[in-house]
């Protein structure tokens, strides 16, 4: 004979925990592959901007063959040669072992840009560069951040 007080769990209680800890488990595993995601897209971002932070390094530097004797600086010169390079000239700039993560498809482009925001020519002093970093995550978005600085002639 059996008893109603009987101590055990039921074939239903024992569905419903796994029912249960199933859900638990699958949730954990989409958190965890969507961080990791996300943690894969932030590591492609720093080292884009820090090949922006390069490529503007890089500039700065090709500037100082612009100037003319102390008080003169030959913008149109500077312009040609900015406006005259690809996006493999300006990654080439940049040191690999400094930026050890590679993007395959990252494309840089640099614009240069008066104080109104118009496009830089002649003689515009100072001048805004923005150099741009474009290229596509691992989830197949398209991602652009952009590092802006202000050139002067001196």
């Amino acid at each position: 004979m059996k008893k109603k007080n009987e101590l055990g769990l039921t074939l239903i209680e024992i569905m419903i925990a796994v029912a249960i800890f199933a859900f638990v488990v699958g949730v954990t595993a989409i958190t965890l592959v969507s961080s990791h995601n996300n943690l894969q897209v932030q590591r492609e971002r720093i080292q884009a901007l820090h090949a922006c932070r390069g490529v503007i390094e890089a500039i700065r530097e090709k500037r100082k063959d612009f100037a003319i004797g102390s008080d003169s600086f030959n913008w149109e010169g500077f312009y040609a040669w900015i406006n005259g390079r690809t996006s493999n000239d300006w990654l080439s700039m940049v040191s690999t072992s400094e930026h050890p993560i590679p993007i395959p498809d990252l494309q840089i482009s640099v614009d240069c840009r008066n104080m109104n925001g118009e496009p830089a020519g002649g003689t515009d002093n100072p001048v805004q560069v923005y150099v741009t970093a474009t290229w596509t995550s691992i989830r197949g978005h398209t991602i652009r951040d952009t590092v802006a600085t202000i050139l002067t002639s001196r």
